[in-house]
């Protein structure tokens, strides 16, 4: 009897760890895209009083290949948002690591190749900062906006050149 107990204690513990345990989710993944769709649509509200008139063109339409392509263009995003000025940007930064850290848990568990921890090449100063800024927030809202709707792409690697370092 004693032993039956300690044996349904014992699984109720290891299914108490694994349930509390976070796991790296398609819908996690939504809501983290989304949230930061939301805080640039408010940053550029705020902060870029763009005329209306003014056409950005379609932008780039980079695709979302599988797992490896999403982490390697956010990576690229992530580092040209960081060009001066940029405080009105951290949360949007500190979204975007946190979704990265995620898709690199996503990666790393299903055996997908991930870039080099090496450090990116950088031009010191950009010359339209501002407009720069502008650019890289919408295609990050329109890459994301692409991903919420492409989410069955993150549940395999697309083998890209992960060795790619950025220059800008």
């Amino acid at each position: 009897m004693q032993s039956s107990l300690i044996f349904c204690f014992l699984i109720t513990a290891l299914v108490a760890v694994s349930i509390s345990r976070p796991t790296a989710t398609e819908e996690r993944i939504r809501i983290m895209a989304r949230t930061t769709i939301t805080r640039i649509k408010k940053i550029k509200d705020e902060h870029f009083q763009m005329s209306p008139e003014i056409d950005f063109g379609p932008g780039i339409d980079t695709p979302i290949d599988g797992l490896t392509s999403v982490f390697v263009h956010l990576s690229y995003l992530q580092l040209r948002l960081r060009v001066p000025p940029a405080q009105h940007l951290q949360q949007v930064q500190v979204d975007l690591e946190t979704l990265l850290r995620t898709l690199e848990g996503l990666a790393i568990s299903q055996g997908c190749p991930l870039p080099n921890p090496e450090t990116p090449m950088h031009k010191d100063e950009t010359a339209f900062p501002i407009t720069s800024n502008y650019l890289y927030l919408l295609e990050l809202q329109r890459y994301l906006e692409k991903l919420c709707l492409n989410m069955d792409k993150l549940n395999w690697c697309k083998d890209t050149d992960v060795t790619q370092t950025f220059i800008f």
